[in-house]
């Protein structure tokens, strides 16, 4: 498999290992950046995620595109969608995207069935890091990427996408957009909240009291407020179901400790290592 032209809108550190996957694996004869400033397309040529780029043009980066990948903030690849259109009207490109949320998304390209094809895509792999310096030609190996097809996508589309994401390491599994997004409210989004909820019950005369177990529970609190902000407001209505039932098991634990049912109580702190050593069992490294 090897594609003529693939182009990635957006460079942080899924764009950027996007490209770098394709480039080290010889899956495209170019990989082409869009990015948003001069300096930015300079750092991701230098850390080899593009073989060459543009900066805010989307016409000749665009012109005889296979694959687009948009790899921007979530509230932007709608933007982006609509913008891209006018470029690719007529074509037979593939348009895909990595957003943490699905529905809206798909619902937005669903306007231009007639302009491209479009798959939902959300590689289930990253890091609190974002910029374009942390990309890694491994980092969707061993993990997952979910695609997201809706409408009348093509499934020849869908089993391009699934072979590439494959060939960068990838396990694909195919959802609806509605299921995705509430799969990832609890497995995901609601985590984020939790993380960043319990980093701010802190104070500062607390910090050199710290150690590694706040330092690893509060890891992806880390993660950039404004993205992850946009991300929790998009997939809203799942969220707030995933929260409420994250508030009636705080709500047990505490209702446990307060009238020192210790019996209970350990019944509930067992029943939370099961599910969690049920998903990752004695392996720390997996990433999703």
């Amino acid at each position: 498999m090897k594609f003529k032209k693939i182009v990635i809108i957006g460079t942080g550190l899924i764009g950027g290992s996007i490209g770098r996957a394709l480039i080290k694996k010889k899956l495209a004869e170019e990989v082409v950046g869009v990015c948003r400033r001069p300096s930015t397309l300079k750092r991701a040529l230098r850390e080899k995620a593009f073989t060459s780029g543009y900066v805010n043009s989307y016409g000749r980066a665009l012109r005889g595109v296979d694959i687009v990948f948009i790899c921007t903030p979530v509230d932007t690849i709608k933007k982006v969608i609509s913008d891209i259109a006018p470029h690719l009207k007529g074509t037979r490109a593939l348009v895909t995207d990595v957003g943490s949320t699905k529905t809206g998304i798909s619902d937005i390209a669903g306007r231009y069935r007639s302009y491209f094809s479009f798959v939902g895509g959300h590689p289930l792999a990253g890091s609190e890091k974002t910029g374009v310096e942390y990309a890694s030609e491994h980092l969707f190996e061993n993990t997952m990427c979910i695609l997201t097809p809706s409408g009348p996508s093509a499934r020849e589309k869908v089993i391009v996408l699934e072979k590439l994401w494959r060939a960068m390491g990838a396990r694909v599994e195919v959802m609806s957009p509605a299921k995705h997004d509430k799969l990832l409210s609890f497995t995901s989004h609601l985590p984020h909240v939790a993380a960043y909820a319990l980093a701010g019950s802190q104070r500062k005369k607390n910090y050199p009291y710290m150690a590694g177990g706040f330092r690893d529970t509060t890891r992806i609190a880390s993660s950039d407020p404004l993205l992850w902000s946009e991300i929790l407001i998009a997939n809203r209505k799942f969220v707030l179901a995933a929260l409420s039932r994250f508030r009636k098991i705080l709500f047990d634990i505490e209702n446990d400790i307060r009238k020192k049912k210790k019996a209970p109580l350990y019944g509930r702190l067992r029943k939370c290592k099961e599910m969690r050593d049920g998903a990752f069992g004695t392996d720390r490294r997996r990433r999703y």
